[in-house]
């Protein structure tokens, strides 16, 4: 087997991704009245880095055998498609759903700075402990809520910064120090995991083979579960 053969293959139809996928789209396009913008661009590349992340080998390779692997794909649900979901939405859509009560006064408090980090940097920290990391690896309803609140949690972790509404951003001073301080958070969160001892994710140390790829992935790749941990700690999200 090459590394190739690996990422073109093992690739995971899920339905229930495809049909949320399917209709963020429509749901976007519909409420835009099928107006192509750069917005459009912006959301719908979201949608599809959301689904390269969770059909991926990626996120096979991350719940089965590689901690690294499940670090790139909380990367992408977490940072990089929120972002641009968030940044795909036309400020005249916004504010008309903002206007309404009580969703616009609830997504009034998520969108404050201080609640808005504590849900990106919390929803971190939550999902690595161990505890909850190593059930969400076997329950699959539990994973399905794991990946969904990255997903959320992240768009508010952005709001401050990149709210649809200029007026709900943070000034170029303050959104600097609001980024700052959650890379200093995810950061003491990567560096604990590098340097702690292998084994608080014991799925990753003996996997089962289901695939038969991990004679390939020990002898080939060379990624042990020490190297393994120790490549993955340094990528827990950060911005």
């Amino acid at each position: 087997m090459t590394t190739w053969q690996l990422l073109k293959s093992n690739w995971n139809w899920e339905p229930w991704v495809i049909v949320l996928c399917v209709a963020l789209i429509v749901s976007y396009i519909t409420v835009t009245r099928f107006r192509f913008t750069k917005n459009t661009t912006y959301f719908i590349t979201g949608v599809l880095i959301l689904l390269i992340a969770l059909v991926s080998p990626l996120g096979m390779l991350g719940h089965s055998y590689l901690f690294s692997a499940h670090m790139w794909q909380h990367i992408l649900l977490l940072l990089i498609a929120p972002l641009l979901l968030l940044i795909g939405i036309p400020s005249s859509i916004a504010r008309k759903a903002l206007s309404l009560s009580p969703f616009g006064n609830f997504m009034r408090v998520l969108g404050h700075p201080l609640v808005a980090w504590l849900c990106g940097i919390g929803a971190m920290w939550i999902w690595h402990a161990p505890t909850v990391y190593n059930a969400a690896l076997e329950s699959e309803g539990l994973h399905i809520v794991q990946q969904m609140s990255l997903l959320v949690m992240g768009m508010i972790f952005w709001l401050p910064v990149f709210s649809p509404l200029e007026e709900w951003r943070l000034t170029p001073p303050f959104a600097t120090l609001y980024l700052f301080s959650a890379c200093i958070g995810c950061t003491i969160l990567g560096i604990i995991i590098t340097f702690s001892a292998v084994g608080h994710y014991p799925a990753y140390l003996n996997p089962v083979d289901s695939l038969g790829i991990l004679p390939f992935i020990r002898n080939e790749l060379y990624l042990t579960p020490e190297l393994d941990q120790q490549i993955g700690g340094p990528y827990i999200p950060t911005c």
